[in-house]
């Protein structure tokens, strides 16, 4: 077991006061079996009274809205959380985990995920974690990372097309290829050591539990991945997102980091 000091901060300017500022916000430290929660405190600049809670899959979510007049939003979550390296066991049966085999308008696949499966040999004695590492492999082989070449509703299909991604993306296509061949996966945003912003990766059901696959560094995952939030797809685990009213550019900083405790 790992023990990490995580902290979250986000800081948004806008170019002209804006109101009407309504956010939701995912960036803390999901409670799991492999991952528990030692300590999490928030701050949110303007304070505006959002509410705590949890999203339909569980995951911990605050919302909340300011219509005062601002020109600066800030966020920071500070967190210790201690992360164990083992499967995540899943309460639910397998017939009620119908929603993450079942392709999103992110992770449909279209005529070139489908021609690159196609040329994937299938071995039938492979359970679904066997099959994840040789299709991470191949798309590790055929895929290559790009900051900022695509955007937060890029398709699987839109991004395995133009050859490149950011690790959003390399989630999205593992899912679409597990998913094509009956796989029951979800998407999984949070952090790692060393990055300095937020990640994703994957994970793959198996005989009632849930194992981590990151495909944009073609490995496993281990004691020293932090989740914030699980779901079908990005959009299910958005970490931050607004809606405000008002004129003028806006800027965002986003710094996420890890250190050992």
């Amino acid at each position: 077991m790992n023990t990490w000091k995580m902290t979250y901060e986000l800081c948004c300017h806008f170019g002209s006061p804006v109101t009407g500022h309504a956010y939701s916000l995912r960036c803390f430290p999901r409670e799991m079996f492999h991952q528990r929660v030692q300590s999490c405190k928030y701050e949110v600049i303007p304070c505006s009274g959002g509410g705590r809670g949890r999203d339909s899959f569980g995951n911990s979510l605050l919302i909340g809205k300011n219509n005062e007049p601002h020109e600066w939003f800030l966020v920071r979550v500070d967190a210790v959380v201690a992360i164990e390296n083992l499967e995540e066991p899943e309460l639910k049966p397998y017939y009620q985990l119908g929603m993450y085999r079942s392709p999103t308008k992110l992770t449909r696949t279209g005529d070139r995920l489908t021609e690159f499966i196609s040329k994937i040999p299938k071995d039938q004695q492979c359970n679904p974690w066997e099959r994840t590492r040789v299709l991470m492999h191949e798309l590790y082989a055929a895929f290559r990372y790009e900051s900022g070449s695509t955007g937060f509703l890029t398709t699987a299909e839109e991004a395995f097309s133009q050859g490149c991604g950011v690790c959003q993306d390399y989630a999205h296509i593992l899912l679409a290829l597990c998913r094509s061949e009956g796989l029951t996966v979800r998407y999984v945003a949070g952090t790692i050591p060393g990055e300095g912003e937020t990640h994703a990766w994957m994970e793959v059901w198996h005989e009632g539990k849930w194992k981590g696959f990151d495909p944009t560094n073609e490995k496993e995952t281990d004691e020293s991945y932090l989740t914030f939030a699980v779901g079908r797809d990005a959009e299910d685990c958005s970490i931050n997102r607004g809606v405000f009213m008002g004129a003028g550019n806006q800027t965002q900083y986003i710094r996420c980091e890890m250190t050992p405790n």
